[in-house]
C-alpha cells in the first residue's frame, strides 16, 4: 500500500504525473514556480488494537523553488481492500520548505471491515488489491494523486494439497489408505466461509470401514476461525475405493480476530486443519480419534511490500490419535447350565484384558461368536455382545444353548467312531470400534470322550442261566460284542455268546428278551427273532442282534448332564427256552449289569485342550463281578 502526498499554495492548482513522481504546477501573478515533486512514499503498519491497525505513511516532497509554501494545503485519504473501504481520513495544515520536505502521518485501518474484505478475498479467487487514494487541496483548490495499487494473492487452497499417500492403522492393521488430499473454496458470504476437504480413501482392510458424519476444526494462530460437525458419511467394502468430502465453514466474523494476530506476530499465520471421523453408536455420532484429513501450514504476507506471499508445510503433530490395543482373551472356562427336555445351557466364562482407556474404549464393544460341535455335529451356537468393557482385566460370561436334538445324531457317529467323540467349542471375537471391526483371538476347547460299553459285555467268566425255579439250565462261557453300523434312529450290537447246555435233554432258545436302561431311560425294550437248539451236554455260539433306540438319547442326555455327567447303565435280560420239563423264562445276563459311564465333555473335570490337542476322556466303571458257575 502507498500513498503519494504532495501540498503547495497558490493561486490555480494543477495535477500532472510525471515519471515516479507526482507534480502540482503553480502560476500567479508575474511569478513561475517549478512544481514541487514527490520523490517517495514509504508505509508500514504501526500500533494494531483489536478495533483498528494504524498505518504509517511517509511521503519526501522536494521543493526547487527558494520559497516556502506555508501550511495551507490539506489531504484527504482513503484506503480500499477489493472493493472494501477499510480507511478513510483527512490531514490539514501541510506545508513545504525549500528542498527536501518530510511528511508522516498514520492512517487507521478500521478492523471491523476485515470480514467483508475476507469475503471478496475468497471470492476473487485468493486476490486482493490494496489502493490507496488521496486528494490534496489549497486554497480552495483541489486535486486527486494517481491511485497506488499493490496487489496480494495468497494460495491457501494449494498448500492444502498433497499428492503423498500414507497408511491409517489400528492395532498395527492397516485400515486405510489416504491419498490426494486437496480443498476448494465456497462462495463466502458475511456469515460463513464454505470450504470443502476432500480426500481419497481406500479400504485396504478385510471388514468394511465405515465413517456417518465428521467433526472439524479450523485453527488460525490459535484462533479458532471455524469448527462444527457434518452429515457426509461413507461406507467402504473390503477393496473399495471413492472420494471423501467433509463441507466444512469458516466464521467469517472470526477472521477480524485473525486479522490483529497475524499483524502483531508479522503477518504470519500458523493454520491448522483437523477433520476427525464421527460415526453413530447407540444412535449418537461419537468422534473416532482417526484424522481423516490433518494438514498444518505456515503463511507470511506482505501488505505493504513488494514480497509474494510464501507458504511452508508444517509437520503434523505426534500423538493426534490414541493407539488402539487390542482386547487379549486370557482364559475360558465352560460349564453347564440349566438343562431342559429340548436344550442344554453352556455357560462360558471369559477372562479379557482390555489396554485401551479414553476415546476408542467408549466406543469399543466385543462380539463373541461360539460354536460347539460334537463329531462335527452342530450342537451349540450363540453370539453374544459386550457392550462395555472395563479398561484393564475383567471377566464376563457368555451362554449357549445345546440342541439335545443333535444329541442321536452325534451318539451315532460316537458309536461309529469306536466309542469316541470329539468335542471342539470353537470361538471367534471380533472387537467392534465403530468405524470399523478388528478380529480377536480366542483360544478354541477341545475334548475328547470315550467310552466302553462293550467292554462292559465282553466276559470270559461263567454264568450260570437259572429258571425262575432256580434249575442251571445253560452256561455262558464266553461273550463277545461289536457294534453294526449305528444310525441316528437305531445302534445294531452283536453279541455273540458260548452257550453250554447242563441238561441231559436238547434245550430250545426261542427267544431273548432284553431291556436296557441309561439312567431312567429305556433305549432298548425289544426281542430276539432267532431261535437255537442245543443237544445235551452241546456247547455251541449263539449270536443276537439287539437294536439300541438312538432317538431316546435326547431324552437320556438331560439326565446324563443333571447327574454331573455321569450314567448308570442297567439291563435286564431273559431268555425263553424249550425243556423237557416244558416252557420255562431263565435270566440271560450278557450285558453285564450296573455299569457306570462317566464322561467330562468341556473338560471341567480335569485337564481340557486348549488347543494342543489334550484329551478329557471319559471313564467307564466295570459292572459288579456276575455270579460264576458251580
Amino acid at each position: 500500500m502507498s500513498t503519494k502526498v504532495a501540498a503547495a499554495v497558490g493561486g490555480i492548482v494543477l495535477l500532472a504525473a510525471a515519471g515516479g513522481g507526482a507534480a502540482l504546477y503553480f502560476t500567479g501573478g508575474d511569478l513561475s514556480f517549478e512544481q514541487p515533486v514527490v520523490e517517495s512514499v514509504q508505509t508500514d503498519f504501526g500500533t494494531v488494537t483489536e478495533e483498528s491497525t494504524g498505518v504509517e505513511t511517509e511521503v519526501v516532497v522536494t521543493n526547487p523553488n527558494n520559497q516556502s509554501f506555508p501550511g495551507a494545503a490539506s489531504l484527504d485519504y482513503q484506503i480500499y481492500m477489493n472493493s472494501v473501504r477499510v480507511s478513510d481520513g483527512s490531514e490539514g495544515g501541510i506545508g513545504l520548505d525549500p528542498g527536501r520536505n518530510v511528511i508522516n502521518f498514520t492512517a487507521q485501518l478500521d478492523n471491523s471491515r476485515i470480514p467483508a474484505w475476507w469475503v471478496t478475498h475468497v471470492n476473487n479467487d485468493e486476490r486482493t488489491v490494496v489502493s490507496t487514494q488521496a486528494r490534496v487541496g489549497v486554497a480552495g483548490f483541489g486535486a486527486s494523486l494517481p491511485p497506488q495499487n499493490r496487489s496480494i494473492e495468497t494460495d491457501l487452497l494449494g498448500a492444502f494439497t498433497n499428492d503423498s499417500s500414507s497408511t491409517v492403522a489400528i492395532a498395527d492393521r492397516e485400515i486405510m489408505s489416504v491419498s490426494n488430499q486437496r480443498a476448494e473454496w465456497g462462495t463466502a458470504d458475511a456469515e460463513e466461509t464454505p470450504i470443502a476437504f476432500s480426500v481419497d480413501l481406500s479400504n485396504v482392510h478385510d471388514r468394511d470401514v465405515r465413517l456417518d458424519g465428521t467433526e472439524y476444526r479450523i485453527v488460525m494462530n490459535d484462533v479458532v476461525v471455524g469448527e462444527g460437525r457434518t452429515n457426509d458419511s461413507i461406507v467402504l467394502e473390503p477393496g473399495e475405493s471413492d472420494t471423501f468430502t467433509a463441507n466444512a465453514a469458516l466464521d467469517t466474523p472470526r477472521m477480524e480476530q485473525w486479522w490483529v494476530t497475524h499483524l502483531r506476530d508479522s503477518q504470519t499465520t500458523d493454520l491448522r486443519v483437523e477433520v476427525f471421523g464421527l460415526v453413530r453408536d447407540d444412535g449418537e455420532l461419537k468422534r473416532v480419534p482417526l484424522n481423516v484429513f490433518d494438514r498444518r501450514i505456515r503463511f507470511e504476507t506482505d501488505f505493504l511490500g513488494d514480497e509474494p506471499t510464501q507458504v511452508t508445510e508444517l509437520p503434523a503433530e505426534d500423538g493426534v490419535a490414541p493407539e488402539f490395543g487390542e482386547p487379549e482373551v486370557t482364559d475360558t472356562t465352560s460349564r453347564w447350565g440349566g438343562v431342559t427336555e429340548d436344550t442344554t445351557e453352556i455357560i462360558t466364562s471369559v477372562d479379557v484384558r482390555n489396554p485401551n482407556e479414553g476415546e476408542f474404549n467408549d466406543l469399543l464393544s466385543l462380539r463373541v461368536n461360539q460354536t460347539t460341535t460334537v463329531n462335527d455335529v452342530p450342537f451349540a451356537r450363540d453370539t453374544s455382545t459386550v457392550e462395555e468393557l472395563p479398561a484393564g482385566n475383567s471377566s464376563f460370561t457368555i451362554s449357549a444353548l445345546a440342541d439335545n436334538d443333535a444329541v442321536p445324531r452325534w451318539w451315532s457317529r460316537h458309536i461309529n467312531n469306536g466309542e469316541r467323540s470329539t468335542v471342539v467349542t470353537a470361538a471367534s471375537g471380533t472387537a467392534d470400534i465403530a468405524v470399523t471391526t478388528l478380529p480377536v483371538d480366542l483360544p478354541d476347547r477341545r475334548t475328547t470322550q470315550e467310552t466302553d460299553i462293550l467292554a462292559s459285555i465282553e466276559s470270559e467268566e461263567n454264568r450260570a442261566v437259572r429258571t425262575e425255579g432256580g434249575q442251571r439250565v445253560l452256561t455262558i462261557l464266553d461273550t463277545q460284542a461289536e457294534w453294526g453300523e449305528s444310525t441316528p434312529e437305531r445302534a445294531p450290537l452283536l453279541v455273540t455268546a458260548q452257550v453250554r447246555n447242563e441238561q441231559v435233554a436238547p434245550i430250545t432258545i426261542e427267544r431273548l428278551d432284553y431291556v436296557v436302561d441309561l439312567n431312567s431311560v429305556t433305549i432298548a425294550d425289544n426281542s430276539t427273532a432267532r431261535s437255537y437248539n442245543l443237544g445235551p451236554g452241546a456247547t455251541r455260539d449263539i449270536t443276537f442282534r439287539i437294536y439300541l433306540d438312538n432317538q431316546k438319547m435326547d431324552e437320556w442326555w438331560p439326565t446324563h448332564v443333571r447327574n454331573d455327567e455321569v450314567t448308570r447303565m442297567t439291563t435286564n435280560t431273559t431268555a425263553v427256552v424249550d425243556t423237557p420239563d416244558g416252557t420255562r423264562r431263565a435270566t440271560f445276563d450278557i450285558f453285564g449289569n450296573g455299569t457306570t459311564i462317566e464322561t467330562d465333555f468341556l473338560g471341567t473335570k480335569g485337564d481340557a485342550d486348549d488347543g494342543s490337542g489334550t484329551d478329557g476322556s471319559a471313564s467307564l466303571a466295570p459292572p459288579p463281578t456276575a455270579a460264576t458257575a458251580d
